[in-house]
């Protein structure tokens, strides 16, 4: 399988802490994640690592079920989560650093091809598919950056 790395950065003007509370509440995400809907907490809240976070995902056209684990939970600061089934698979972290009154958001994510076609265009197409991911990754934080600042 072939993968891919791109991540994007943004200062919202929060405080970490009412980012954090919004971001770490992984429902909120069907707002500001384009094509997630239906999320919703399996199993034990509150949310932590091993929480199974189940959803609906519109990708290519489609919708499908989305199935991600946390794997790393640090309040306040960082969250990562995992797909276990879905239209791709993927790795995901967010994390949070206080910046004066204001809060550095980093969005990171690794996306494993899902058809011989895709590894091409990932092996091939490298840079432009690494430049879409983060123009993707920048736009999703830029629709949290407005939601957040927008309360």
């Amino acid at each position: 399988m072939v993968s891919l790395n791109a991540a994007a950065q943004i200062t919202i003007e929060r405080e970490p802490a009412d980012v954090w509370a919004y971001v770490s509440d992984v429902t909120n995400q069907d707002h500001w994640v384009d094509g997630m809907s239906n999320s919703e907490i399996v199993g034990r809240e509150p949310i932590g690592r091993g929480t199974q976070i189940r959803g609906v995902y519109t990708y290519g056209g489609n919708d499908g079920p989305v199935e991600m684990t946390v794997t790393e939970f640090r309040a306040g600061r960082e969250l990562a989560i995992e797909a276990s089934e879905g239209p791709f698979p993927f790795t995901g972290r967010l994390t949070l650093e206080r910046s004066g009154p204001s809060t550095v958001v980093t969005n990171s994510m690794t996306a494993g091809s899902d058809h011989v076609v895709t590894s091409i265009m990932f092996t091939v197409l490298r840079p432009l598919m690494r430049m879409m991911m983060s123009r993707q990754l920048r736009k999703e934080l830029g629709q949290l950056k407005e939601i957040l600042e927008g309360d």
